[in-house]
């Protein structure tokens, strides 16, 4: 009689075994079909998470579950996803502190737990359900952990087969997570990627508006040679130049540097090209003209951006030349032909940038040309380069780097430029850089691009 109930009790002690066998082989199978599925939803977030839940819910036989993600910028859990019928309240009132809570506890330690009882456990926070009217009885809440770092907590709530969540539960359920985790991860690279791709095709069409609207070829004029060069730190800049060719024989060369970097420095830039050109129609004052772009800048400027800017206005006919400043270097007049030879600053900025005050006047110089003239404009990109030993150029090695050989607005240009590079070899360029030359050269006709 005794060896018969051993016989039975065995037989259900084996039955029993092959029934957990096989509970966890379909669990197994499950989470191979569940892991196809997740990682099919990772081109939109809200979706992938919402399937983890649902999933997470049939894998777990529970009444509701949560997913909360670490906010990196607070440290804060943020409700994600909380779903049943008082999850969007959950979801949209609550974040949870490291350690509040069961989900806090779990995300602070980076360890799964199981809450049989919630009323037993002085872990638990009380008050998603007070005020969601949920009555929260177990819990089994895991890390969500990605090359062991955790990026948020999973929770399943309340059993529906069992009166509460135990230690069994816990290998499917990090199973679980660990695919979920992953599947998230996923979606933040490849939403990354997508989102690094669009910045660099916007800054590829900012990078063309701007190389169609700098001036590529500079027209020619008998008397006036003229060299411009344009080097951004990054693919689009904020510096600029111009050259306006108007009537009565007059030349205007401009250059300015837009505040911040980027697509919006960009656009600013351009922006400012097009309203020179356009006041630049109705006077040759450069003074009246900056006064004109400054008002519109200061009424339409919403990023609280400014550009500083330098103008010359060549009149060829009087033989004289007009210069305005608006917060920009000051420029450098150069005359090798003159006894002896000349290298001069020209008086620096006593008026603010364009983009801040609405109602500067700016004022105009007017002195004569003498042959072989030549005005340089320049940005900060050179005077702030810096070498391998982290010296700033400055600009006593500008004046001083113009010799007796540069006698034309490309030489000038072209040994700056070569200066520069050599002294900053192996250093990064921080900022942009922007060079202007022109030059009374009565003698020989001709502009020079390099």
């Amino acid at each position: 009689m005794q060896e018969t109930k051993d016989l039975q009790k065995q037989n259900r002690r084996l039955r029993r075994q092959c029934e957990l066998q096989q509970e966890r082989l379909d669990n197994y199978k499950n989470l191979i079909r569940i892991n196809s599925v997740i990682n099919s939803a990772c081109n939109n977030l809200d979706k992938l998470l919402n399937i983890i839940m649902r999933t997470a819910e049939k894998v777990m036989h529970a009444q509701t579950s949560s997913l909360m993600l670490i906010d990196e910028q607070t440290g804060e859990l943020v409700f994600q996803v909380a779903r049943g019928s008082k999850g969007k309240s959950i979801k949209q009132k609550f974040r949870l502190k490291m350690g509040q809570g069961i989900a806090g506890w779990v995300a602070k330690e980076g360890k799964a737990v199981v809450v049989p009882d919630t009323d037993k456990d002085p872990r638990f926070y009380s008050k998603p359900d007070k005020q969601s009217g949920f009555k929260t009885r177990s819990i089994i809440c895991v890390p969500l952990k990605v090359r062991n770092k955790t990026i948020g907590v999973l929770q399943a709530l309340n059993p529906l087969r069992k009166p509460s969540f135990s230690r069994r539960d816990l290998p499917m359920f990090r199973a679980f997570s660990n695919i979920a985790a992953v599947a998230i991860e996923n979606y933040k690279v490849q939403d990354y990627r997508i989102r690094q791709q669009r910045i660099e095709d916007e800054l590829a069409i900012a990078q063309k508006i701007q190389e169609n609207i700098l001036p590529q070829n500079i027209p020619s004029s008998s008397v006036l040679r003229c060299c411009a060069k344009n080097l951004p730190a990054r693919m689009v800049g904020g510096d600029l130049y111009d050259f306006i060719f108007l009537k009565d024989n007059h030349i205007g060369v401009a250059i300015g540097d837009v505040s911040g970097k980027g697509v919006p420095a960009a656009l600013f830039m351009v922006a400012m090209i097009n309203n020179l050109r356009f006041f630049a129609q109705t006077t040759s004052d450069p003074g009246e003209i900056f006064t004109q772009v400054n008002k519109l800048l200061c009424e339409e400027s919403t990023l609280g951006m400014f550009v500083t800017a330098a103008m010359f206005m060549f009149d060829l006919n009087k033989k004289t030349v007009s210069y305005a400043n608006a917060g920009h270097l000051p420029p450098l007049r150069i005359n090798q032909r003159s006894t002896p030879p000349l290298q001069q600053w020209m008086q620096g900025a006593k008026e603010p940038p364009l983009g801040i005050l609405p109602t500067i006047k700016y004022t105009t110089r007017e002195f004569p040309l003498d042959e072989g003239d030549m005005f340089l404009l320049y940005t900060d990109g050179i005077t702030e380069a810096r070498s391998s030993h982290n010296n700033e150029f400055g600009s006593g090695r500008l004046k001083k780097l113009i010799g007796k050989k540069a006698v034309t607005p490309a030489q000038v240009v072209e040994s700056i430029m070569e200066t520069v590079e050599t002294f900053s070899k192996n250093v990064d360029q921080h900022d942009d850089i922007t060079l202007v030359c022109a030059g009374y050269m009565n003698h020989g006709a001709g502009c020079d691009n390099i």
